[in-house]
């Protein structure tokens, strides 16, 4: 408690010091270092790992490079150039023998070793003759060859195939390795007989020094048998750090094809070369390993020294940044705001500086609260005088249209129709005039339609005629004033007046999923050859002002759009299915707007 009541005494800036202290510096520094210590371990584990990847890697390289060596005696079994010699050697000259072995012997070293090891190969055969692609370091005696070891166990194929470690009897070069790996197997010919022994020596220790080249002098690598004698040691000075005995008997006992154990100071990692049952070996010492790591320790521990600091100061400056704009907004929002929203936060749960905080944020909401009413009274404002204004264009383009069409009949006919025209004329007139009716009865649309359709029959000699699809349950169905009368005037103009026969405008209207769907069809000459009206003007003033009216109307829950057909030209729309019914108001049905 006493803790408690001291904590609650502090101010707002000391407070946040604190808790940033406390619940993030110290968990951080603590947590910081238990993970670099387990890095620590898993670094030295890694490295450890992927030395051994190294040494198996150029184990690889080894045993590929044996096997390859060891794949070419089928090559030499399945020339027929080099059968024929063996088989029957008297045929031709010595020296061409020799020379068309030697051939083959340069071919195949050529196409697989050119930046191996040098590899050596030696055939005998059971006729006396010695075939060989090195130049030998004694005169060859096929009498001293066939007594050999190798030449008696593969010609008895008494011991399995198997690369032993033998002298260098190559006359290669001053700096010749002492011993070769190498490998003896009989050459048959195609029914089996053995016709000769051929003999492969690989210079490994080429191989090693090429594996070896570029190490860090810190590094030695060490090839030793299967009873712990040096093969093969790094570096120029062979005698350099002698592999210790423990590493040696550790090696032995252990039994396992690779692995990597720390001895004293020295991290060993060894693999097996299976080829011929020998061990590689690497050694580094710890210090020069781990050189690395001890650098990014101290780096590490240093850097994490002046990050606490840096951590101290910022923590101490953020906290005051946080509370002196507080104090900022306090004062600010207490001279701007009006009250008017309904949210409100309770005062008496905050006190010190939060408080005037809460208040002026209640204040905030409230103004806010009256600027949305607002907002929301005039947009449904624009919004109607927007509608209104797409209304009243709809007058006088179908009005000039009409006055037109009432000339042509006093020229030409000047008969007794012209009064009940005006009758048609000014229905149309007066349902553009009423503003404040937005949506009316499919019935009362469609009369619309009729009038004036019945003007356009006097224009056009009764041309055409109209079907009504509809039934008869929708007639107070709602729908935007004045929506068919201009699909259907697009249909007369730009449709059937283009045609010689007599045309035809059939009206459907009908219900599917809660949706009421207009649909004006003519049998003119539709969308592409219509004179007045082509793909690119479905956006006319016509039909993009019930496009937009639609759009007010429902938003994007009704749609006008030109449905393809075989003949003629469809016109569809769709719109929410609202049903009212009319009530009398003086002499005239109007509309229950809830309803809608």
């Amino acid at each position: 408690m006493p803790l408690l009541n001291w904590f609650s005494s502090l101010t707002l800036k000391n407070r946040l010091f604190l808790a940033f202290i406390v619940l993030i510096l110290l968990p951080f520094s603590v947590l910081d270092i238990y993970n670099f210590q387990k890095v620590k371990l898993n670094l030295q584990q890694k490295t450890s790992e992927q030395s051994l990847l190294q040494m198996n890697k150029m184990n690889e390289s080894l045993e590929s490079l044996l096997a390859t060596t060891f794949k070419t005696i089928t090559m030499f079994e399945q020339d027929s150039s080099v059968i024929s010699v063996l088989k029957q050697p008297e045929v031709v000259d010595q020296i061409v023998n020799q020379r068309k072995i030697e051939e083959r012997f340069r071919s195949v070293t050529n196409s697989l070793f050119i930046s191996s090891p040098p590899v050596f190969y030696t055939i005998v055969d059971l006729l006396g003759n010695v075939y060989t692609s090195f130049p030998p370091a004694q005169r060859l005696n096929y009498e001293v060859i066939q007594a050999k070891p190798w030449f008696q166990s593969a010609l008895s194929a008494s011991a399995p195939y198997q690369w032993q470690l033998e002298s260098n009897e190559v006359l290669f070069d001053v700096n010749k390795s002492p011993q070769l790996v190498a490998i003896s197997t009989p050459i048959r010919d195609a029914d089996g007989t053995i016709r000769a022994i051929i003999h492969i020596a690989v210079d490994y220790e080429s191989w090693f020094k090429s594996a070896t080249n570029g190490s860090p002098t810190s590094e030695q690598y060490y090839l030793i048998d299967q009873k712990g004698n040096e093969i093969v040691h790094s570096g120029a000075n062979k005698s350099l750090m002698p592999l210790e005995a423990p590493i040696i008997d550790h090696l032995l006992t252990d039994g396992s094809s690779s692995g990597f154990f720390i001895q004293g100071s020295t991290f060993i990692n060894y693999t097996v070369v299976p080829s011929f049952h020998a061990y590689l070996i690497k050694t580094v010492p710890s210090h020069v390993l781990f050189a690395e790591l001890r650098s990014i320790q101290n780096a590490y521990m240093g850097t994490l020294i002046i990050f606490t600091i840096a951590f101290m100061i910022i923590t101490f400056l953020i906290a005051s940044a946080v509370t002196r704009p507080l104090r900022l907004i306090q004062a600010k929002m207490l001279d701007v705001v009006r009250k008017d929203l309904k949210v409100r936060l309770p005062d008496q749960r905050y006190g010190g500086d939060i408080q005037p905080i809460v208040q002026a944020f209640n204040q905030m909401i409230v103004d806010m609260n009256g600027l949305v009413q607002r907002l929301k009274v005039e947009e449904r404002q624009k919004e109607a005088s927007r509608f209104q204004m797409l209304l009243s264009q709809m007058n006088p383009h179908f009005l000039l249209n009409t006055l037109n069409t009432i000339r042509w009949l006093a020229l030409e006919k000047g008969d007794n129709a012209i009064p009940k025209i005006c009758v048609s004329l000014g229905r149309l007139t007066e349902a553009g005039l009423k503003l404040d009716v937005d949506l009316i009865h499919l019935e009362q649309e469609l009369e619309l339609v009729r009038g004036y359709i019945y003007i356009q029959q006097f224009r056009y000699d009764q041309q055409f005629q109209v079907d009504y699809v509809y039934a008869d349950d929708l007639k107070y169905a709602l729908v935007p004033k004045l929506s068919l009368q201009p699909i259907v005037e697009n249909a007369i103009y730009h449709g059937i007046s283009q045609i010689q026969e007599k045309g035809h405008i059939s009206i459907h209207v009908f219900t599917k999923d809660s949706q009421l769907t207009l649909e004006v069809v003519d049998n003119g000459v539709g969308l592409e050859y219509s004179e007045g009206l082509s793909k690119k003007d479905h956006n006319g003033i016509a039909l993009q002002n019930l496009r937009e009216r639609l759009a007010l109307l429902f938003k994007k829950e009704a749609s006008l759009a030109f449905v393809p057909v075989s003949h003629g030209c469809m016109v569809r729309i769709q719109l929410p299915l609202l049903m009212s019914t009319p009530y009398q108001k003086g002499s005239d049905s109007h509309v229950d707007r809830s309803t809608r």
